[in-house]
């Protein structure tokens, strides 16, 4: 009963998994910081966009179609990219939910295999001691039969008539 081979492969693949998870959580942190950053720069052409004076976006400056990059995006444009970076929030928290619902499996599935593995050392350790035992009992001579204290009704007449042929020739 060889219990160990389906442990080693289910502990490697479980390895293997752990790895891509770590993996994805470092991409993840990668998107997320990167996301920040875009949105740190979106906050801070909103308020430069908010912080020029009315007068300033009059004449002195050309039709909103064509921006530059002192007049800042327009609003439509503004809401597009912050429409996008909500989106690209939404679709991150859901990854992470996932990945957070995955750590959780993958972590139930690793005390299921380690009280598994305890529970095969204990029946190994089991099995081993009773091999023992029995190897012991097999190596103990065969106990010598004692004889009956009490003989049977129907050996007794055999046995007083074997001690009485004894007995006579002996004298």
């Amino acid at each position: 009963m060889n219990t160990t081979a389906p442990a080693i492969q289910e502990a490697a693949h479980l390895e293997k998994l752990r790895n891509q998870i770590s993996s994805d959580i470092e991409t993840m942190h990668q998107k997320e910081a990167s996301l920040r950053e875009y949105e740190q720069r979106l906050r801070s052409l909103v308020e430069l966009h908010q912080s020029l004076p009315p007068q300033s976006l009059g004449a002195h400056q050309p039709p909103a179609a064509a921006t530059t990059p002192l007049a800042g995006p327009s609003q439509a444009e503004l809401d597009a990219k912050w429409e996008k970076y909500e989106r690209a929030h939404a679709l991150l928290e859901a990854a992470r939910r996932g990945l957070s619902d995955d750590r959780l499996a993958l972590k139930d599935r690793e005390e299921k295999i380690m009280i598994r593995e305890q529970e095969v050392a204990r029946r190994e350790a089991w099995v081993k001691v009773r091999e023992q035992e029995l190897i012991a009992k097999a190596k103990e001579p065969a106990p010598v039969v004692a004889a009956k204290a009490k003989p049977s009704f129907t050996e007794a007449p055999f046995r007083a008539a074997k001690h009485l042929l004894s007995l006579g020739r002996a004298l």
